[in-house]
């Protein structure tokens, strides 16, 4: 980060200065007094399950610079006399996002890209960011730093000397998404499509899609969409475009950006990506088709930043996957695990599926699945068509794991290789007893609060052993 005023932050949320010097000089944002550093602004943000400002006296004694506060009833600063300022507000966290609006309007020369999107943001998100790090110094966030107050503190990584900046943006409720594209005001945004997600707010797809769409709104009016010809919301918006210039990337409707002679591979994808008649073949270093979505979404964006189908060959060939996103993991006897744990809803654990099914075409497929949360009161049929869509496939056996996906087992019918539980160790010792040789693969996947993660790293520490 680079320094500012404490006049520049109470000017940028209109805040209040109790106490301090507005001249004095601030080098860093932190919300976490256990990491803070001398010199740096202290916002006290009030979660669920903590409140930053029951942690006031010990930011002072790691002399920080200014603490910015909400709690009408922290009246009495005569006990904190190391601080040089406190700066009052109404709410720490809107605060926090508007000083992040304030310094992010410092870096006009950065290109600024958007992503969101029901699947696949963070994997297109890191694919952008190895196309774009290889031409100049890129910034993206981290993680889950996606959200209210991942996301500005994400922002205050921005320095002068970056060329590029890329901002995967999380939404769970409605008006997220623009309270942190207000913040970002991007250069070029993509919605890599619209699903089945957090679906206890939203409703449906189309309320998705209601949400979603409100980052192109964002967009500065010279800038770029780009976006998903394949996707039934996004083709449709035109009312949002202005002057913005559109490219569109897509594998079966026409598009900008496309991609033709697809190969699957167990650790690779192949494919020829196609743009303005010219051609360039791809050895992305992950499996699965929905992944080249995700390559031909980020090759357009940088197409949009002015970059080569080169630039873009280079840095998806080069590209570090994400974890536990499709993530392989052999045993000593040749099987494979497949750690896919990090989020799931019922468009992605179909698309992982599939995928798998593709990429290991001749293999003996174990799915070991939990509960997909956030779905509002559709849930249960959501989970239901879930075993139906499983029903018909070539799979060895499908192994459920919490208490919603028992509706899952009801639309798998009358199957013998299907196995329930809702006991994480009745769950376990399933897995061990099914018979594992090289032709085995196993598929993990399940919502992130479910943990499945965890039963994957037991599973594979038995099978080491």
């Amino acid at each position: 980060m680079e320094i500012f005023q404490i006049r520049d932050l109470v000017q940028a949320m209109d805040g209040e200065l109790i106490t301090g010097d507005p001249n004095l000089l601030v080098d860093g944002v932190s919300i976490d007094s256990r990491t803070i550093h001398k010199g740096e602004a202290y916002f006290a943000i009030k979660g669920k399950r903590y409140d930053g400002h029951n942690f006031i006296k010990e930011v002072v004694n790691k002399a920080a610079s200014v603490i910015v506060y909400s709690n009408k009833n922290l009246k009495s600063f005569a006990r904190f006399s190391k601080f040089p300022a406190m700066v009052k507000t109404d709410n720490t966290i809107v605060a926090l996002g508007k000083f992040a609006k304030y310094y992010r309007e410092k870096f006009k020369n950065v290109s600024v890209v958007g992503i969101t999107g029901s699947n696949g943001k963070t994997t297109t998100k890191e694919i952008l960011f190895s196309i774009l790090n290889n031409k100049g110094k890129t910034l993206s966030n981290k993680g889950n730093f996606n959200n209210k107050i991942g996301l500005p503190l994400s922002v205050f990584n921005l320095t002068s000397q970056c060329q590029y900046a890329i901002f995967e943006i999380g939404t769970s409720l409605y008006g997220e998404v623009e309270i942190l594209s207000s913040i970002l005001m991007p250069d070029i945004a993509v919605i890599t499509n619209i699903g089945f997600s957090h679906l206890e707010a939203f409703i449906s797809p189309e309320g998705v899609f209601k949400e979603k769409k409100v980052l192109f709104e964002k967009v500065k009016e010279n800038g770029c969409l780009v976006i998903n010809n394949d996707d039934r919301f996004l083709r449709t918006i035109i009312d949002v475009v202005g002057r913005r210039k559109i490219i569109t990337f897509g594998l079966n409707c026409q598009a900008d950006v496309t991609a033709e002679n697809i190969k699957l591979f167990p650790n690779q994808t192949v494919f020829n990506i196609y743009f303005n008649k010219e051609s360039l073949e791809i050895f992305m270093p992950v499996c699965a088709k929905f992944n080249i979505y995700n390559a031909l979404s980020a090759g357009a964006c940088a197409l949009g930043l002015g970059l080569s189908l080169r630039d873009i060959k280079a840095g998806i060939e080069s590209f570090s996957h994400p974890k536990m996103r499709m993530e392989v993991v052999y045993v000593k006897n040749g099987g494979v695990l497949i750690n896919d744990t990090y989020n799931a809803n019922p468009s992605s654990m179909r698309n992982s599926i599939d995928a798998v099914l593709q990429s290991y075409p001749c293999k003996n497929v174990n799915l070991v699945l939990a509960d997909m949360l956030e779905l509002g009161n559709k849930s249960d049929e959501y989970h239901f068509e879930l075993g139906k869509f499983i029903r018909d496939k070539k799979i060895n056996s499908v192994n459920l794991f919490g208490d919603i996906i028992f509706n899952t087992k009801i639309g798998l019918g009358d199957n013998k290789n299907v196995f329930y539980s809702k006991s994480l160790d009745e769950f376990l010792n399933n897995l061990k007893n099914i018979d594992i040789d090289e032709n085995s693969v196993f598929l993990f996947k399940g919502s992130r609060g479910m943990k499945l993660e965890k039963i994957f790293t037991k599973f594979y520490d038995f099978l080491e052993r």
